[in-house]
């Protein structure tokens, strides 16, 4: 099923946004200030309500690129309930259209693959970092064929049509793997189609391999006998990111709702991962797709979350960023450490380590 975008609605009455920034910005901080030793006990946001900031005028809209991404995981573990601000959702279906709806303002915090971010910000867009994620598992990035093909390795696709969401993970993924079998990403052949054109592409044998992700990957596995070729896991992992326009986190009244939006999106990957079963039959539900493909992917899945400035995680989007630099898909090399949002690391760490006191 295709996700149609769902951005902000216009004409949305945000009276808070009404008032000059500045003055929003000076009456936040001086609160805090008035306020005694004890509330430094509290969150920064529990400090902020307690100080008399007001966020019910603040709207967030969630964006999302996976039938099963954070819009589910939120709802399915209700961490979308009881937020002092409101919440609407955008659901894409792919990074490329979700980036377009996030620079012109109709979407506020989005989590994804680091692909397209990657592209956006070495084409100008402003865009900061709020956190990394890691899957630990094999996950569905995956090369798909059809379970007839005679292709059997990664070098059978030469002069063979690939389709591929274009600027997704798997867009970079893709290209080390043809890298690795001394073929090249040729756009003749690697063909810029959306999840679903791709799959039906394949199963129309219009194209002899689908680069796609979950749960994608494990629909056309289990209702069309797609064939995985190699897990792109293999070929090679970059953390994904949590992401929102730069402007956002100007205005300090979105700041402390984007903050507290990071650990509800923590909150709710760790919570929907403590139930594999509950998770899949909830996938199942609120993502109208079969239960056996539900399953398939929660078997392969388990995703953390983690600061997004550690030396590890700067080395890997670096490396990416001067892969598509050096082969001129990018405009300009930059430094990934300048796009990190500040203080949103020590939120991840916090969030991770109240869980795990939790376990």
């Amino acid at each position: 099923m295709k996700n149609h975008p769902q951005g902000r609605e216009s004409g949305a009455n945000h009276s808070d946004e009404t008032k000059p920034r500045a003055a929003r910005r000076a009456f936040v901080l001086g609160s805090l200030g008035g306020l005694g030793a004890g509330a430094l006990a509290l969150s920064p946001l529990q400090r902020a309500m307690a100080a008399g900031a007001d966020l019910s005028g603040i709207t967030l809209t969630i964006g999302s690129t996976s039938k099963v991404g954070l819009h589910r995981e939120l709802v399915a573990s209700g961490e979308d309930r009881g937020a002092p601000y409101q919440i609407k959702w955008a659901d894409f279906d792919s990074t490329l259209v979700l980036l377009e709806a996030l620079r012109s303002g109709r979407v506020d915090i989005a989590q994804g693959g680091e692909t397209g971010v990657l592209f956006a910000l070495g084409n100008g867009s402003r865009i900061s970092v709020l956190a990394a994620w890691q899957e630990t598992r094999s996950g569905g990035s995956a090369i798909l064929v059809r379970k007839d093909s005679p292709v059997r390795t990664v070098a059978d696709l030469r002069n063979r049509k690939i389709a591929l969401p274009f600027y997704s993970k798997q867009h970079y993924q893709l290209a080390r793997a043809l890298e690795q079998a001394g073929i090249p990403f040729d756009r003749n052949n690697v063909l810029s189609l959306n999840t679903t054109d791709g799959l039906s592409a394949l199963v129309n044998r219009q194209v002899d391999a689908f680069v796609v992700w979950d749960p994608n990957t494990a629909i056309a596995q289990t209702q069309y006998d797609a064939r995985i070729l190699v897990p792109l896991k293999n070929v090679i992992e970059v953390p994904g990111l949590v992401y929102a326009p730069t402007s956002a986190l100007d205005d300090p009244l979105r700041r402390l709702a984007l903050e507290d939006a990071t650990r509800r999106i923590i909150r709710a990957k760790h919570r929907v991962l403590q139930d594999p079963a509950r998770w899949a039959s909830d996938i199942a539900e609120l993502s109208h797709i079969p239960l056996a493909a539900a399953q398939l992917q929660v078997s392969r899945t388990y995703a953390r979350y983690e600061p997004a400035g550690s030396p590890q995680n700067i080395e890997s989007w670096q490396k990416e960023i001067a892969y598509f630099y050096q082969t001129g898909q990018i405009r300009q090399q930059y430094q990934i450490a300048d796009h990190i949002a500040p203080g949103f690391g020590a939120i991840v760490a916090d969030e991770n380590a109240r869980l795990g006191k939790q376990a």
